[in-house]
């Protein structure tokens, strides 16, 4: 069964689904406080208008920061991520930047699928457990 995902710029609206996969996606989520000052920029994966995954991008000048990605863990490993770093990929930016647990493989290889590399390390990042972040980039 082929799945037909949009990605919309996310609203209020979706702000209670967004939660829900959050934290079911991390074991140290984001808080709504946190994802609702986000939502202007924010973009939701939608299949038939559910709300699948979703991203938040931040741009400065000829930068562009992935700040956090989550799919929903029941539809993981379907393109859904793949199609939301697109989404990322059409801001007109230069230099590309985003933070991944050192522990999250999935994600690192996915990221380095559209050519990022590890440019430093946050050391303790993670504050439930101290794990490291990885500093991945990409210059276009």
């Amino acid at each position: 069964m082929c799945i037909v995902i949009t990605i919309q710029k996310a609203i209020k609206e979706d702000i209670p689904f967004i939660i829900n996969i959050e934290n079911r996606a991390f074991f140290s989520p984001w808080t709504e406080v946190q994802i609702t000052a986000s939502i202007d920029n924010a973009y939701a994966a939608k299949e038939a208008n559910v709300i699948k995954g979703f991203i938040i991008i931040e741009t400065i000048l000829d930068e562009v920061h992935v700040l956090h990605m989550a799919v929903d863990p029941k539809f993981q490993r379907k393109g859904i991520g793949k199609k939301l770093m697109e989404k990322a990929f059409e801001f007109s930016g230069k230099k590309f930047f985003l933070e991944v647990r050192e522990s999250n493989f999935p994600a690192q290889k996915l990221y380095k699928g559209f050519g990022f590399k590890v440019i430093s390390r946050r050391k303790n990042y993670y504050k439930d457990n101290n794990e490291d972040a990885l500093v991945m980039g990409l210059e276009k």
